[in-house]
């Protein structure tokens, strides 16, 4: 049904269907139940209380908090994690739990760094194969927070989350760069990559007993809930609910991040690939929260219609989420106009949005 609604959906941005009917609010999810693996060692319970010195205030100023290089905080705390886990050295973990407290925290700040994640782009002089793994672990944290807000996680729940999130890929360190270069998997190789859960678990093992369970979802994200994935063939309540989520963060964070050979796909289309290639592959309430949340282009993005018009996003739909409210910057011919005016595409269905703009492209800060 999911996929049904998802493709009428597709369909009528390309004008090629009326509009589809609202799809009915699902039923809210109960509180997430943290289950742990029966297998080696227990997962931490559902709500963890962080120490006072990793949380920021419920509402911490907005002033105090520079929303505009918080991006580039996680990034480059996740470089120097793996930095000194390239090195054997520790590092500061909690400086992670405070940055995502403050993405959880800060009005406004989540809403930012989704904006960032969708539009970052990777270029061949600035992201290697670190700095590549560390821009796509900050996303994945970003996404799987929003997915952790549509369940209803409550605040320690989502911290602990985007942490997870943020640390999840720390094994791919231990790979060669040449192995992402040389084109077509051998199975040699697919195997070499299957390693990297089992080493970023061992890796933040050494953070203490008291992180645990960062270890064991770094360990796990890779499962599926039909049993196909890796290392370990875990299914469904035997996989931590941490890892769920950042599993289909992770195959969204791949699928819309653009690099220097292509273009990310769009989120809807992301969303539709996962559904209709990948559904069966993970939770159910996971999949629903995920066509919710991240199917939508976030407020204050910029897009490009089929008429050649670029605007910037100003309003969502709830009822038509991927036709929101366009203020139009540039007409087809790529001249700023001189008084921006609204559209809403839902009352015009011949118009659709064709792709996303980077503001740098037109000249934006």
């Amino acid at each position: 049904e999911v996929v049904e609604q998802i493709n009428r959906i597709s369909d009528f941005i390309s004008g090629r269907a009326t509009p589809p009917a609202p799809t009915p609010p699902a039923h809210p999810a109960p509180e997430p139940q943290q289950t742990a693996p029966q297998r080696e060692t227990p997962a931490p319970p559902t709500v963890r209380e962080p120490p006072p010195e990793k949380s920021a205030p419920a509402q911490q100023p907005a002033a105090e908090v520079d929303i505009q290089n918080l991006y580039e905080h996680l990034m480059h705390f996740v470089e120097t994690a793996m930095q000194a886990i390239q090195a054997g050295r520790s590092f500061a973990v909690d400086q992670g739990f405070l940055l995502i407290s403050q993405a959880v925290s800060v009005p406004g700040a989540l809403d930012e760094l989704y904006r960032r994640a969708i539009y970052t782009r990777e270029t061949l002089e600035t992201h290697g194969f670190t700095a590549s793994v560390v821009l796509h672990s900050v996303n994945v944290a970003i996404y799987a927070i929003k997915i952790g807000h549509g369940l209803g996680y409550n605040r320690n729940q989502l911290i602990d989350l985007g942490a997870s999130g943020l640390l999840h890929d720390v094994g791919m360190v231990t790979l060669s760069p040449d192995l992402f270069t040389k084109g077509r998997f051998t199975q040699n190789d697919i195997a070499l990559l299957q390693q990297h859960p089992a080493k970023g678990r061992d890796m933040l093992l050494k953070l203490g007993e008291k992180y645990q369970w960062l270890a064991d979802v770094a360990y796990q994200e890779h499962e599926r809930e039909d049993g196909s994935g890796y290392p370990q063939k875990l299914m469904g309540n035997d996989i931590h609910e941490y890892a769920k989520i950042i599993g289909v963060a992770d195959i969204y964070a791949g699928l819309t991040r653009s690099r220097p050979d292509r273009h990310g796909m769009l989120p809807f289309e992301a969303v539709k690939e996962i559904l209709q290639t990948r559904k069966h592959e993970f939770d159910p309430r996971v999949v629903r929260v995920l066509l919710k949340t991240l199917s939508a282009f976030p407020v204050g993005s910029l897009v490009k219609l089929n008429s050649g018009a670029i605007g910037r996003v100003t309003d969502t739909d709830i009822d038509s989420p991927l036709r929101p409210v366009i203020s139009i910057l540039y007409d087809p011919e790529g001249r700023p106009v001189r008084e921006a005016r609204e559209i809403r595409l839902r009352e015009h269905p011949i118009l659709h949005i064709t792709d996303t703009v980077a503001p740098e492209e037109v000249g934006l800060s």
